[in-house]
């Protein structure tokens, strides 16, 4: 009996590190195959856009909209706080006179809300992005008018493909009749695959892939008079989510 169980045990000895070893292969090819879609879709990103006029913008439709200077409000005020990854940008229809780009985004953690949204993949639409000239400026014209331009909205940079973000989400709306949920039924957003980002303008935070931190994606809130709540909140997510 006793040589029985010291054979078992052997075994067991021999065969958890084998086990271990091939979880973690597979870990890591999961990681480079991640690695080589991003890099492949940076690269696809990039051609679109390098050869571009830019326009700058400020617009935002919604300047109404509830500003989250903590995390309680964060929580409360979104479906859904979550840490996620940006896979992909990719051209979309959009409204006249405005550009958005659809964003693949995975989402790495649930901070709150859903927690089946763990390791989806959902699209998001950013403002910004390649854009028809004539659709921009509402013409009918043709020739000079009928080529892209890349809009960039100075207070909601678009994210590196690539980039971690911290954001809040609600669901789209998408059965409501109206111009902008027209253009996302068209760019292949549903009520299943997609989300809207709980004020994209103040609420939106960035961590580029050579960064050490993450950063609200405005480099124009020091305009605002809750400027200093949202570097506190700031430093509240760094220290609770930088990981």
């Amino acid at each position: 009996m006793r040589k029985t169980l010291m054979i078992i045990f052997s075994l067991l000895v021999f065969a958890l590190p084998l086990s271990a070893f091939s979880i973690n292969s597979l870990n890591t090819t999961q990681q480079v195959d991640v690695s080589r879609i991003i890099r492949k879709n940076q690269s696809i990103w990039k051609k679109q856009i390098q050869n571009v006029d830019i326009i700058n913008s400020e617009e935002f439709d919604d300047n109404n909209s509830f500003v989250a200077t903590s995390l309680d409000q964060l929580r409360n005020h979104s479906k859904s706080v979550i840490k996620g990854t940006i896979y992909k940008l990719d051209k979309m229809n959009s409204p006249k006179n405005v550009a958005y780009t659809k964003a693949s985004v995975h989402i790495d953690q649930v901070i709150s809300g859903d927690k089946t949204l763990k390791n989806k993949t959902v699209y998001m639409a950013l403002v910004g992005g390649l854009v028809s000239l004539d659709s921009l400026h509402n013409s009918d014209h043709s020739g000079d008018f009928n080529h892209d331009v890349l809009v960039k909205n100075d207070q909601a940079p678009l994210p590196n493909i690539g980039s971690k973000i911290i954001t809040g989400l609600v669901p789209n709306v998408i059965d409501e009749p109206s111009e902008y949920n027209d253009a996302l039924r068209q760019s292949g957003f549903t009520i299943h695959n997609s989300y809207a980002v709980d004020n994209q303008q103040y609420n939106l935070w960035i961590k580029k892939s050579h960064s050490q931190k993450f950063v609200l994606n405005n480099p124009k809130v020091k305009k605002q008079s809750f400027e200093k709540k949202l570097q506190s909140l700031t430093t509240e997510i760094n220290k609770k989510y930088n990981h």
